[in-house]
């Protein structure tokens, strides 16, 4: 009973953490597994194996900055809030390979609203502009430019390997944004839905040092 409160808790905490960023590019992805191309085969009679397909990557930089010139045609006085990211059934090789989409909050003081922007490769959305009336943290640039991929090995490294060879329908998410203390720092949640097993990380941004690591 212990651990089940423990892991609401954790994730009723997640959800909080996360955000609207978050929540919107879950509902990006769903929608894009959902309306994907289906092969179909010419002939009933004939029955076709489709090529595994290749996942379109995009960089956390490159994509930032399509990002940012999106959210400066809003509003010029744009400053970055999260970034995040999510791998369904994932797996160490996917996640080391690198992401196919970005999510991005940025904040603009001059109009008091968050906006909610999703890179993929070759696609830019807008999903949302919202009036807020509390300023979010800004991130500055800093070591978290050159991606998460640093993070994620310490994710691998604390648990997060086993975790998904035992857990091979696992969901990732992968959240950056700026901590009470003033840095930068990736949340990594690995979730098992069906038996809600869960594993996360809190790892400095800038050091590498690990935060946090529950259950």
């Amino acid at each position: 009973m212990a651990d089940e409160d423990r892991k609401n808790r954790v994730l009723g905490l997640l959800g909080v953490g996360l955000g609207i960023a978050g929540l919107f590019l879950l509902g990006y992805l769903l929608r894009h597994l959902l309306w994907g191309d289906v092969p179909i085969s010419a002939s009933p009679a004939t029955t076709a194996v489709p090529p595994t397909p290749t996942r379109a990557l995009i960089d956390l930089w490159d994509a930032y900055g399509q990002a940012r010139t999106v959210a400066q045609a809003r509003a010029e006085d744009v400053q970055l809030v999260a970034a995040s990211t999510q791998w369904q059934a994932a797996s160490e090789q996917a996640l080391l390979t690198g992401a196919s989409n970005w999510s991005f909050v940025f904040y603009s003081a001059a109009s008091d609203s968050v906006l909610d922007i999703v890179i993929g490769v070759g696609e830019t959305q807008v999903v949302n502009q919202t009036r807020v009336w509390v300023a979010p943290k800004i991130m500055a640039e800093g070591a978290w430019q050159s991606g998460p991929k640093d993070a994620l090995l310490v994710f691998l490294a604390y648990g997060g390997r086993t975790f998904l060879d035992e857990h091979p329908q696992a969901v990732v998410d992968l959240h950056l944004a700026e901590s009470d203390s003033g840095s930068p720092v990736w949340a990594i949640v690995a979730l098992d839905v069906g038996d809600r097993s869960l594993l996360s990380l809190l790892i400095d941004a800038g050091t590498g040092q690990v935060l946090s690591v529950a259950p």
